[in-house]
C-alpha cells in the first residue's frame, strides 16, 4: 500500500469544532436510517405474522424461491461489509490508494449481488411469480397467503436493491473523489458517515435472508 497522508476533515463554517460537526454529521445519518430500519421492520414483521397464520400458503410460495442465490448474496455483502470496514480503517491511517481499492471491492461485490439479484428475477418472471409482469400471475402461488407472501417478498427485496443500486452509485462518485489528491486531508468523514449506510444495507440483508428465504421452508 502507498504510504499515509495527513487525514483531517474541513471545518463548515456553522460548526465551532470538527468534533461538533463529525457528530452532527454520524446523528443525521443515524436519524435516517433509523427510519429506514422502521419501514424494513414492518415488512418482515409482516411476513413473519403470515408465516405463523398461514404456514401451508407461505411455505408453498417460499418454496419457489431460490435458496442457492440467496445464500451467495448473503456471503457476497457480508464481504462487502468487509471491503468497507477496511476502507474506513485505511482512511483512519491516511493510506489513500489502498482506501480507493477497497472502495471499488466493494462496490463491485454491491454489484455481483445486484447481477445475482436479477438473475433470480429473470428466473421468477419465467415461472410466472411475478405480479404485473406474467401472462399467468401467481401460476405457482394462487392462494391469497400465497400472493401477499410474494408480493412481501417483491416489496422488500426491491426497496433492498433500490438502497444498494443507490449506494453503489454514491460509493463509485466517492471513489472518483477519494482518488483525488488531498481529500483525505479534507473529507475523511465522509467515509465513516457512508460506510454506516453500507452497513445498514447489509445488515438488512442478513434479517431479510432467513426471515423470506430460511424460516418458510
Amino acid at each position: 500500500m502507498s504510504g499515509g497522508t495527513s487525514v483531517g476533515v474541513r471545518l463548515a463554517s456553522h460548526f465551532a469544532t470538527v468534533e461538533q460537526q463529525k457528530h452532527a454529521a454520524v446523528l443525521g445519518m443515524w436519524a435516517w436510517l433509523l427510519t429506514e430500519l422502521l419501514l424494513f421492520a414492518g415488512l418482515f414483521l409482516t411476513a413473519l405474522i403470515l408465516r405463523l397464520t398461514h404456514p401451508e400458503a407461505v411455505q408453498a410460495a417460499a418454496r419457489h424461491l431460490k435458496f442457492w442465490i440467496g445464500a451467495v448474496n448473503t456471503v457476497v455483502l457480508i464481504g462487502s461489509s468487509l471491503t468497507m470496514s477496511g476502507a474506513i480503517q485505511l482512511s483512519r491511517l491516511g493510506w489513500q490508494r489502498g482506501m480507493v481499492r477497497f472502495m471499488l471491492a466493494t462496490a463491485a461485490l454491491g454489484t455481483l449481488f445486484l447481477a445475482l439479484k436479477g438473475y433470480e428475477y429473470y428466473a421468477d418472471y419465467h415461472e410466472h411469480m411475478m405480479p404485473f409482469l406474467s401472462d399467468r400471475p401467481y401460476a405457482l402461488t394462487d392462494s391469497p397467503p400465497s400472493r401477499l407472501f410474494v408480493n412481501l417478498y417483491y416489496v422488500a427485496t426491491g426497496l433492498h436493491g433500490l438502497h444498494l443500486l443507490t449506494g453503489i452509485a454514491i460509493l463509485l462518485a466517492m471513489t472518483r473523489q477519494a482518488s483525488r489528491p488531498g481529500f483525505l486531508a479534507a473529507h475523511q468523514n465522509r467515509i465513516e458517515i457512508f460506510g454506516l449506510y453500507w452497513h445498514f444495507i447489509d445488515l438488512i440483508w442478513i434479517v431479510a435472508f432467513p426471515t423470506l428465504y430460511v424460516l418458510n421452508r
